[in-house]
């Protein structure tokens, strides 16, 4: 391995046998060049490590074994020794050739509350992988990364509670080209352990496949007690978003009909490109996760030697790595458009009615019977539309109506 390595190493004495390590890696260039098995950056953990991983650019070829290993593959003495890791700001890139290859490019076996995020990874085999043989994950968090291109992109494999916050996945491989989802959740069976992952969640991801890869793949009965997925978006561009449910293959309706992601959609992103995958605008489909995942990246962010740009979440929450900061971003001039958004809507919507040549007063929805459902007056600026509970799924007209103007007409999808 060729790479260049600064790391920050404080001994602190304390009254245990062992001192505690405080170790900082970060700003750095770091190239394996080993085509063949390689152990990749390996963290070392013979004793208890504070460990952060920040902002540093890895570059491998290798056809199986680690790019960063940060954990362990079996139970022993090391296990738990960088429990509360911290793996952020990071761009992770695999060359290599092998279309067999299954290199960890995030491993964190047998470590727990591990914080992953913020991270960038091109082209993994194995992308971020949280393993153990039963361990309980209670803090930690794999959250607003983008995984572009893996043949499997998280891994949960015999660890408990693990969150996968504001993802963003993307997979142009086919199904017999992976073999694998975009989110593997799945009971440990190494060296004849029998350790399921219980209590996934799964919320504000947005799931992208050019085939019909599978988007979550639970791939075994046990590791769907207490799995949690919700207020995700899905999209797939030749077919329909696929699942695995306990080894059943479900539909999108077929994996609502058993409780999962009542409130995600299946919709087309729109990103702007495959490189840096920014959504065209805002897409308000997720929930609220609270203070401690509150911040996403921003849509300029980059990585470097310094933390990528970040924004906080505003309004209602979206979904993926990439969040818009403030409620609506228009390419347009805000004095030259009549705007309603979001499309798809849920909840609720808003109708931009800032055209100087065209105010509108009274904005009407038509059902596809051609009956007035809702009416509401509108003022200028921005009006919030509030969608009644008893509002059924679907494709409604959107009629905006106002004195010696011609009709203004818009489609609007409402989701459940």
């Amino acid at each position: 391995m060729k790479h260049t390595l600064t790391a920050i190493i404080l001994f602190c004495n304390t009254l245990i046998l062992f001192p505690q390590v405080v170790l900082t890696i970060e700003g750095q260039e770091i190239i394996d060049t080993e085509t063949g098995v390689s152990n990749g950056y390996n963290i070392p953990r013979n004793q208890v490590t504070t460990l952060t991983f920040r902002n540093n650019l890895l570059t491998s070829v290798n056809s199986a074994g680690y790019v960063l290993q940060a954990g362990d593959e079996t139970p022993g003495l090391n296990n738990n020794h960088l429990d509360g890791a911290v793996i952020t700001g990071n761009r992770f890139v695999w060359n290599g050739t092998d279309e067999e290859s299954s290199t960890h490019v995030i491993f964190t076996g047998y470590n727990i509350n591990v914080k992953i995020k913020y991270n960038y990874l091109k082209n993994p085999p194995n992308g971020i992988q949280r393993k153990s043989d039963g361990m309980t994950d209670l803090t930690g968090v794999v959250a607003y990364n983008i995984i572009n291109n893996p043949k499997v992109g998280i891994v949960v494999k015999g660890m408990n509670g693990v969150r996968i916050f504001n993802n963003t996945l993307y997979c142009e491989r086919t199904p017999a080209q992976t073999g694998r989802g975009l989110i593997d959740v799945h009971t440990n069976l190494d060296n004849g352990l029998n350790a399921p992952s219980t209590g996934a969640r799964i919320y504000n991801n947005i799931f992208y496949t050019k085939y019909e890869t599978l988007c979550i793949n639970v791939m075994d009965q046990e590791s769907l007690a207490g799995f949690e997925s919700d207020y995700n978006v899905f999209y797939c561009e030749t077919g329909s978003p696929r699942f695995n449910a306990g080894g059943s293959y479900k539909t999108f309706s077929e994996w609502q009909a058993l409780g999962y992601d009542q409130h995600s959609v299946v919709i087309n992103p729109n990103f702007k490109n495959f490189t840096d995958f920014v959504p065209a605008k805002r897409l308000d489909y997720g929930t609220d996760l609270g203070e401690n995942y509150i911040e996403g990246l921003a849509i300029d962010a980059v990585w470097s030697n310094v933390n990528p740009s970040t924004v906080v979440q505003n309004d209602k929450w979206q979904v993926g790595a990439r969040i818009y900061e403030g409620k609506v971003i228009i390419e347009e001039p805000l004095d030259s458009v009549t705007l309603i958004y979001p499309n798809p809507a849920r909840d609720f919507f808003y109708v931009l009615n800032n055209n100087p040549e065209k105010i509108f007063s009274t904005m009407k929805i038509y059902s596809a019977a051609g009956v007035v459902v809702l009416q509401q007056a509108l003022g200028r600026e921005i009006n919030t539309v509030y969608l009644p509970g008893s509002f059924a799924a679907g494709l409604y007209n959107v009629v905006l109506e106002g004195d010696n103007l011609d009709n203004d007409l818009q489609k609007l999808i409402i989701v459940d």
